[in-house]
């Protein structure tokens, strides 16, 4: 009989030290795999950035070697040359009939 209740403690604090490593200590399984879920996410967003940047360091490079492509840019900025005169049409909406 005596052996069978350490045997049972033996077994219940092997128990209560997974339940405790699982959920409570500080390196649990489930702190680690939250940590994995974030570095997988960041990781792809650093991704998503490092492509952007690579896309803007081309169209940088385009705008400073191409001249009628920054000029079409700073059009679109409404940018003008020295003594040139800029108009702005408006679309009129079409006036509803009565």
């Amino acid at each position: 009989m005596n052996n069978k209740k350490k045997t049972l403690i033996f077994y219940l604090l092997i128990i209560a030290f997974l339940v405790y490593i699982v959920f409570f200590d500080s390196y649990s399984f489930f702190k680690l795999y939250n940590l994995k879920k974030s570095y997988k996410r960041l990781y792809t967003d650093l991704a998503k950035q490092r492509e952007e940047n690579e896309r803007l360091r081309k169209e940088n490079e385009e705008l400073r070697t191409n001249n009628k492509l920054l000029e079409r840019e700073a059009r679109k900025l409404g940018m003008q040359k020295k003594g040139e005169e800029v108009f702005i049409f408006k679309e009129e909406s079409p006036k509803k009939k009565p």
